[in-house]
């Protein structure tokens, strides 16, 4: 499902911060806003790692249009966004989540060969650190993990387009095609495999505009027929040209270095230092060896560490979230909705999952309990994990209640900044803790 293309007000990527609050502050007083009760979408990207979206105001400006009340971004090895989704959410007064995710790897599954959330690499675990309420420390064991990861990525991602370079030279077009044209599309340097096929068809489109021409270009050096519509739709082509240059196999691959992969107990060491709860992040479709018994999948995420789940609309069929969500509730295990947007195509932010009437209560409660322990957090310095990464409460049930309880009051400003002038014992007080 595509969403209707809708002009998006220009202002809202401008290369200036300050003008794109502005731009979100104009429609506000126009009376584009959210109302009350709306819908939940706690997982989209951003351009600070890949999206549709051009920057997080804009996501917030699509969010409020289609009447989200929860909102959370959740960006690729980074929180840079951070300042300006909470900004943008504040604007538009949409309740603001905060998330990172990164890839984890289990070399024990990875031998085996079986698979967890990512279906093309058994072993391989994308974990997600829900409700980030402080940063790392500079310096920090965890912060050098996370850095490291990035930069093996970013090399990576040089390669790739040295490699794109070569090859388009070889097939006769010289392109001069480098990395800067890949770094500039991000807006910090944050790059992913996905910037650098969106850079190469960019320079190809540039450089060669005839329709025709574009058409012998890309036939010649995919190896393989095209169509007008793949042509035309960039999330399409790029989807194309990245299956058949740079994945396994092809011609422009570049193996991963494993340094781009960390433990699964560093990254949720990570996950932690941030404050965050790690939820895993369902696969839906297709269901891989780990997802296929829901139960045994739930005991061996909490072995790790992890004790929540990241749902996706469009990739999981109804049947399936109606009966993840049964379990979940069953173990009394937040599951969070959300949509990623990982790609140039804008979908819409929510669908069959999240509008459903039986399954809307439990994730409602879910992003309440997610709102729960950022507010705790803040104001306390209480999450739902004790330092030591295990669930305060004993009684999952009780644990989940009482964080689902806080977030669902909803303070304003004005009363969460008095609390935090009261002594500790005041403030848990007040909250019931």
């Amino acid at each position: 499902m595509i969403m209707e293309k809708i002009a998006v007000p220009e202002g809202l990527f401008d290369g200036q911060l300050k003008k794109r609050l502005e731009t979100l502050s104009k429609f506000k007083m126009k009376g584009i806003n959210r109302t009350e009760n709306g819908w939940i979408n706690l997982h989209v990207h951003t351009n600070e790692s890949f999206s549709a979206f051009r920057s997080p105001a804009e996501a917030v400006w699509h969010a409020s249009n289609q009447n989200i009340e929860y909102f959370g971004i959740n960006d690729h090895y980074t929180v840079d966004g951070y300042a300006e989704f909470r900004s943008a959410c504040k604007i538009m007064r949409l309740k603001a989540t905060f998330s990172i995710e990164a890839i984890a790897m289990d070399k024990e599954k990875h031998k085996n060969k079986r698979r967890f959330n990512d279906p093309d690499n058994p072993g391989r675990i994308y974990i997600i650190g829900k409700g980030v309420s402080c940063d790392l420390e500079n310096g920090s064991r965890e912060q050098s993990v996370l850095l490291t990861m990035r930069e093996s990525i970013r090399k990576r991602n040089k390669r790739i387009a040295e490699k794109l370079n070569r090859y388009a030279e070889d097939k006769g077009y010289s392109l001069n095609f480098s990395y800067s044209d890949v770094r500039s599309l991000t807006p910090r340097g944050n790059t992913t495999e996905r910037h650098v096929v969106q850079a190469f068809c960019e320079k190809i489109n540039s450089l060669y505009k005839n329709k025709d021409i574009q058409f012998d270009i890309y036939e010649k050096l995919l190896d393989c027929g095209i169509d007008e519509n793949t042509l035309t739709d960039s999330s399409e082509l790029q989807t194309l040209v990245r299956a058949k240059l740079i994945k396994t196999g092809m011609p422009c691959y570049v193996e991963e270095d494993s340094k781009a992969f960390t433990s699964i107990r560093n990254l949720i060491d990570i996950h932690r230092k941030y404050g965050a709860i790690p939820s895993y992040g369902l696969m839906g479709n297709p269901i891989t060896e780990e997802e296929e018994d829901f139960d045994a999948l739930v005991k061996t995420v909490k072995s790790y560490g992890i004790y929540a789940f990241d749902l996706f609309e469009f990739r999981t069929e109804l049947k399936r979230a109606k009966e993840i969500v049964k379990t979940a509730s069953y173990y009394s295990i937040p599951v969070f909705i959300g949509t990623e947007h990982n790609t140039k195509k804008l979908l819409p932010l929510t669908g069959e999952i999240g509008k459903d009437p039986d399954l809307h209560k439990y994730l409602r409660k879910s992003a309440d309990f997610l709102c729960g322990h950022q507010l705790m957090s803040d104001v306390c310095g209480i999450g739902y994990l004790t330092p030591e990464g295990k669930p305060r409460f004993d009684d999952a049930k009780e644990g989940f209640h009482f964080f689902s309880r806080i977030g669902e009051l909803d303070l304003s400003e004005e009363k969460i900044e008095e609390l935090r002038k009261k002594d500790l014992k005041e403030r848990k007080i007040y909250f019931g803790y």
